[in-house]
């Protein structure tokens, strides 16, 4: 009775095709889904990394006398851009202007390398190694100094790696 059956062979290459296309739609969901797991995992990375120094910078800020110094071993991980902090992103991929807006020193933010930005806003105002410019991060790893500093009546934490 088998061997007189034709159907079989004429449906099994139409079998196959749907076995390989539904295959590989399983393995192109699951491979989207890990690289996605990987990213985010990079993402956390540098909130991590960024909450360690905006945690010590406010409770240096809150806390500390003006002089303090605090070394802090920080490392970035490849899919950042760039971590500024004393500034709101303003459109583009690389900051262009790096002097500091009293109005804005109390931001920062990180741009991925995908081109996604990050805001974020605290109450302690940063800056770069001087109180006149703000601080920019790239991938990496940084021996960072933080160092609180009264300027004019304000207090700022300087954020820069270590010479």
């Amino acid at each position: 009775m088998l061997i007189y059956n034709n159907r079989a062979v004429v449906g099994f290459p139409i079998y196959l095709l749907i076995v390989i296309m539904t295959s590989s739609l399983i393995i192109g969901l699951l491979t989207i889904s890990v690289l996605n797991m990987i990213n985010q995992s990079k993402d956390d990375a540098i909130k991590k990394e960024i909450e360690k120094i905006l945690s010590e910078a406010e409770n240096m800020f809150e806390y500390a006398d003006s002089g303090t110094l605090v070394n802090m071993k920080i490392d970035f991980p490849d899919n950042l851009n760039f971590v500024v902090f004393g500034s709101l992103p303003d459109g583009i991929n690389k900051p262009s202007n790096f002097s500091l807006d009293e109005n804005t020193s109390n931001n920062y933010f990180y741009v991925l390398d995908d081109g996604t930005i990050n805001s974020y806003s605290s109450h302690t105002r940063f800056s770069g190694n001087s109180t006149r410019e703000i601080s920019v991060l790239y991938q990496g790893s940084y021996d960072l100094i933080l160092e609180l500093e009264k300027e004019g009546g304000k207090s700022y934490v300087k954020i820069y790696p270590q010479q």
